[in-house]
């Protein structure tokens, strides 16, 4: 009986690291992108459902809203214990571990949809948490938060960037007041001002 113990600890070392075959609570160590982190243990974790801007594009820089995606995934998990949950497949082509990611309460994968800083593509076979995440994405469409701005049909003639910020207002917008005129730029649509990488203020949201 004994061996037949030791044969099946062998067994889930090999299938899973040693960190993930004990561990309850894992703590981040390093932010790889917007839906990709590094543990303690050396192991990285993609989330499943979760499809950010692209922070390397080969042409054309950053994608809209990724590098704000990366600093709030950041916000959500760097230095932080962790509990990892998973579904069906465990690993994505490269070898990295796929997970839902929840720090104490507060779901992850989702909290980034819900907020516009991704995208959800929920595919078989991890379908676990797929309506959850489909209703983030519905919500964040719905109140036009962070990358669904990007769409958004001009309501102005013109905006007011802050080169300084790398946001953009509308003329009536109050942070407008406390721009130097030296740090001002004129967009004459909001297309003009996402290409070149400026956000859209979250107080006037323009």
């Amino acid at each position: 009986m004994l061996s037949r113990s030791i044969a099946l600890a062998l067994l889930v070392m090999m299938i899973f690291p040693l960190s993930f075959a004990f561990a309850k609570d894992y703590v981040v160590r390093k932010i790889i992108d917007g839906n990709t982190i590094q543990l303690e243990s050396g192991e990285t974790v993609r989330y499943i459902g979760v499809v950010p801007p692209d922070l390397n594009r080969k042409e054309g820089g950053a994608e809209f809203y990724a590098r704000q995606t990366v600093r709030y995934n950041k916000k959500l998990v760097f230095m932080k214990k962790v509990r990892l949950e998973f579904d069906t497949k465990k690993k994505d082509d490269n070898g990295h571990i796929l997970a839902y990611v929840f720090v104490k309460k507060t779901f992850v994968n989702a909290d980034l949809i819900r907020n516009g800083y991704a995208r959800a593509n929920v595919t078989a076979p991890n379908v676990k948490y797929r309506q959850a995440l489909l209703d983030a994405e519905k919500k964040a469409i719905a109140d036009d938060k962070g990358l669904w701005l990007e769409k958004k049909k001009d309501t102005e003639t013109y905006y007011i960037g802050n080169k300084r910020t790398s946001g953009f207002h509308r003329p009536t917008c109050k942070s407008v007041e406390k721009i130097p005129e030296k740090s001002k730029i004129i967009f004459h649509n909001r297309s003009d001002a996402i290409k070149i990488g400026y956000v859209p203020c979250k107080a006037c949201k323009p």
